[in-house]
């Protein structure tokens, strides 16, 4: 009776014992990595998935210089300032991560309020169409699952295009045409990529800059984004802003990866083949009139500095002939030039005394049948058609310059344009597509805001304007003429690092001295620096958070296993 008695009793501690071993399981999850978490359902797409928060964001490299039919991708991302080494892991599946790359760091960059983050870069290589990528950062593989993105399966590839996009931090009209943007990639898949050309975030600088590259982050990380540098990257390029070398920083992807294949070794001019289309990136600031800034010997001072503004204008002007007089038209019978300045902002019309645009670059388009030129910096959107100047072809210009920044859409009568006369003007907040076919170039512009004010609301996109551009019947024979910056290189030299069947030890704590690696015209890495083999495979040690596991597993056995003794010994006791 007296056992019978005390039965509840032993309930009550059996109870208890099942009650600890539970919460030191929950406690275990914390640092699991194996623990089944769900991410809010409100949170965006980018976040909810392994290491939300990196700002991830792919860009094309190119074709495979042995295979035109495989492609490469960049991937650049953030982590913590001092993190000294990160790696990115991916696969043709979301459970077999199976490929391993070691990252490139391009340098630190501030986001206020004393924080500052690590830009990385990696590429992905040899990918066919259709084929599905799994990726996350090795120390992220089992925070939830991994990010992924597709190459389109089909040559007719349609881009997003714009140019001027402000942070939606900014409110008013900024970033105004970011939730139709969104929506259209997830929900209706209506593009495979972003063509960004330039004046990114206004300015992509502090908080500007990394809610910028977060709210873009549910595109970047499923489609790619070429970009370039407009004005405003210049404008506050020095100190204590630093636009430009944020630029670099955050985009030294390009730079490894197209600008590497396409011999500019830069990530402001450069170009890669898309399906049936040549593109042609370049740095219209050159040709500007703000202050021209540029990185010293020293490797740390920004200041202006003219000389490097004509340095890098002739560069650009002879890697531009190299690169167009060797497109092979019969693969991509489309060449498109995108630049932030449309041809009469240069930083006047064409016919303005010494305008070096109309000097280096028309002639350049002209001679090698340029079939569009893509460009943003004037706040609206507007079609002009093929013309001539001084009797060279001047391509039919679009720009789509009006998703939204505090600088709102531009009337006609702020435009002042000399030299041109435009077909089409639509002041209205909104961005473009573009789409290649064997037959033709397919244009489509719409607006993406209630209204044109200080105020507007964001909308669905809406067509407003539709163009087709024939394919040509014909093309001039060319003579391979310029000269490259750089010879261009193979990827896989570049990043030999790529390992198979490993995930690595992830990224690690810590600060360090020195310089870090590339990013366009930027080596400087600040606070951080660059591991001696950036290659080099990661020591097969336990990590941190795999001892950590371990360790608490350890405990909780021996947690279940004293609950169990403790009930026994009441028992008896009782």
């Amino acid at each position: 009776m007296k056992a019978a008695a005390s039965f509840p009793k032993l309930l009550l501690v059996l109870a208890l014992a099942v009650a600890s071993a539970a919460d030191f399981n929950a406690l275990d999850g914390s640092v699991n990595s194996k623990a089944d978490t769900k991410a809010p359902s409100a949170l965006p797409p980018s976040i909810a998935t392994a290491g939300g928060g990196h700002q991830f964001h792919l860009s094309l490299a190119g074709t495979a210089t042995t295979n035109a039919k495989l492609v490469h991708y960049t991937l650049d991302w953030v982590t913590p300032a001092d993190t000294t080494s990160s790696q990115l892991v991916y696969g043709t599946s979301a459970d077999a991560l199976t490929t391993r790359v070691d990252a490139k760091l391009a340098g630190v960059v501030d986001e206020g309020s004393g924080k500052s983050v690590a830009c990385w870069s990696a590429v992905v290589q040899n990918l066919a169409a259709g084929t599905t990528i799994y990726y996350a950062l090795a120390s992220d593989v089992a925070a939830g699952k991994p990010n992924s993105f597709t190459v389109p399966s089909s040559s007719s590839f349609t881009w997003a295009v714009f140019g001027d996009l402000g942070a939606p931090l900014q409110k008013a009209a900024s970033g105004v045409s970011l939730p139709a943007l969104k929506s259209a990639l997830e929900t209706d898949k209506a593009y495979h990529g972003v063509l960004n050309i330039g004046d990114l975030a206004y300015e992509l600088v502090g908080p500007n800059g990394k809610n910028y590259m977060e709210e873009l982050e549910s595109i970047t990380s499923r489609v790619p984004m070429q970009t370039t540098v407009g004005n405003h990257e210049y404008q506050y390029g020095a100190a204590p802003d630093f636009a430009v070398q944020n630029y670099y920083r955050r985009f030294s992807g390009l730079t490894l990866g197209a600008g590497t294949l396409s011999g500019s070794s830069s990530n402001e001019f450069y170009s890669f083949n898309s399906g049936l289309i040549h593109f042609a990136f370049i740095n219209t600031e050159v040709y500007g009139d703000e202050a021209f800034v540029a990185l010293q010997a020293d490797g740390k001072t920004w200041k202006v500095d003219d000389a490097a503004r004509k340095a890098t204008g002739a560069a650009q002007a002879n890697w531009l002939a190299y690169d167009l007089s060797r497109v092979k038209r019969a693969e991509t019978p489309y060449v498109i030039v995108c630049g932030h300045r449309p041809p009469f902002k240069t930083p006047g019309p064409l016919s303005a005394s010494g305008n070096k645009f109309a000097k280096e670059i028309i002639p350049v388009m002209s001679k090698y049948q340029v079939d569009l030129y893509l460009a943003g910096h004037e706040h609206t959107y507007l079609h002009f058609e093929a013309s001539t100047f001084e009797g060279y072809d001047v391509p039919p210009i679009l720009i789509s310059g009006s998703p939204g920044n505090n600088e709102f859409v531009r009337e006609e009568a702020d435009l002042k344009i000399k030299g041109f006369e435009w077909k089409t003007l639509i002041p209205k907040y909104g961005y473009g597509y573009l789409t290649a076919t064997p037959e033709s170039l397919r244009w489509q512009w719409g607006s993406a805001a209630s209204d044109g004010s200080h105020n507007p609301k964001p909308a669905m996109w809406r067509l407003e304007d539709e163009l087709t551009f024939p394919r040509r019947p014909s093309f001039a024979a060319s003579v391979p003429e310029g000269k490259p910056v750089n010879p261009p290189g193979e990827l896989s030299k570049v990043w030999a690092g790529s390992k198979k069947n490993g995930t690595g030890g992830g990224t690690g704590g810590g600060t360090g001295g020195g310089t870090g690696g590339s990013g366009g015209r930027d080596g400087s890495g600040d606070t951080l620096s660059t591991p001696s083999n950036s290659n080099s495979s990661q020591s097969s040690g336990p990590t941190p958070a795999s001892s950590a596991s371990s360790l608490f597993a350890c405990q909780r056995r021996l947690c279940v296993g004293s609950a169990v003794l403790l009930a026994v010994l009441s028992w008896v006791h009782l």
